[in-house]
């Protein structure tokens, strides 16, 4: 299943605001295509800017949507081309569309395994901003998968140094080195952040720390000093998930469930009602939940919440429909692995 909770360890997740025109062009059909590309419907986008195309435009915009549009089907070499082509019309005048064109590009390279081209980006634009925190941190997170370990601690440090007092990078790079199997050192990370930071950090920040390093008990009891305070969906997100790992799954589900009385559109919280639902044994349930969710609508979290209808109709025993759902998901996803050996066990059912 998909949780939605940890940090995806790929330089993948950049810069997803800046979907729109960025005001680089004003024709409609690029506006449409890159509304249908935030809506996962990639080939409707690439008809829009095949009529854009004929219609004699040209540039920038036009060519960094066709580069997310094939990303977004996966063909990471074409996005690669597109968006390479795209940045052949800057005009030289570096603004924050180049810099957006170029994460993307690195993020086709890092797909494609190209790890050298992905961080000779990342570099090009630390030459130019130096304090550029995203790109300091993917590049070590580049660096990682590429093997190359000391390179990837260099910069993951710098990255912390830009900003001490962001503990969500302390976390994402606990989570990369913990993926790629580096435990004690990801612990460090966070252990170091406890110990020199602690006077400092919210209860929520403190909470949230110690929920990753397993000590559910405490984060329990700051995240519940956290939500006294401020009611938010992240403060609600960390404070379910401690209660559910701590082993309080009934207590966790009626957290998410008052909450959801009082916010019915947070969509978060459907899926970690959902997940919760799925690790009681009600499968109904948290059908129930993700479905909600997905009529509500929220493009960051389709995918997983998708996935996690899938894997729910799968416990239900409803295999049928787990396979139908599954073939229309691997048509949107078709580079997800996962996915594909699940898909492989449904035809069997």
């Amino acid at each position: 299943m998909r949780t939605g909770r940890g940090i995806i360890c790929v330089a993948g997740m950049l810069l997803c605001g800046m979907l729109t025109a960025c005001g680089a062009g004003k024709d409609r059909n690029i506006e449409n295509a890159l509304e249908k590309i935030q809506q996962t419907e990639y080939e409707a986008a690439l008809e829009y800017l095949q009529s854009a195309e004929e219609g004699g435009q040209q540039g920038i915009a036009l060519y960094r949507a066709y580069g997310l549009a094939y990303m977004g089907m996966s063909e990471y070499e074409t996005s690669a081309e597109y968006l390479e082509r795209a940045l052949t019309y800057s005009t030289g005048k570096l603004t924050e569309y180049e810099y957006d064109v170029n994460y993307y590009l690195a993020t086709a390279y890092f797909k494609l395994g190209r790890f050298d081209d992905a961080i000779r980006v990342y570099s090009a634009i630390l030459a130019l901003r130096p304090d550029e925190k995203q790109a300091m941190y993917l590049r070590g997170v580049t660096e990682l998968e590429a093997g190359r370990y000391e390179e990837a601690i260099r910069d993951f440090d710098a990255a912390i140094k830009m900003e001490v007092t962001d503990y969500s990078v302390y976390i994402d790079i606990y989570s990369c080195l913990k993926q790629k199997g580096y435990d004690e050192e990801a612990q460090g990370y966070l252990t170091r952040v406890m110990d020199t930071e602690n006077r400092s950090m919210s209860a929520y920040d403190k909470g949230r720390i110690c929920y990753y390093m397993g000590d559910y008990t405490n984060a329990c009891v700051y995240l519940e000093e956290a939500y006294d305070k401020d009611d938010n969906p992240d403060v609600m997100l960390f404070l379910g998930r401690s209660y559910v790992a701590d082993g309080n799954l009934n207590y966790a589900s009626a957290l998410y469930s008052r909450y959801l009385q009082e916010n019915p559109s947070s969509v978060l919280v459907y899926n970690e009602l959902g997940l919760c639902k799925l690790e009681q044994g009600d499968y109904q349930g948290a059908l129930d939940a993700f479905s909600t969710a997905l009529r509500l609508g929220n493009n960051d979290l389709t995918q997983v919440l998708r996935y996690n209808s899938i894997v729910a109709y799968e416990y239900l025993g409803q295999y049928d429909a787990a396979l139908e759902q599954m073939e229309a998901y691997l048509r949107s996803y078709p580079d997800d692995e996962n996915a594909i050996r699940e898909y492989t066990f449904l035809k069997t059912r």
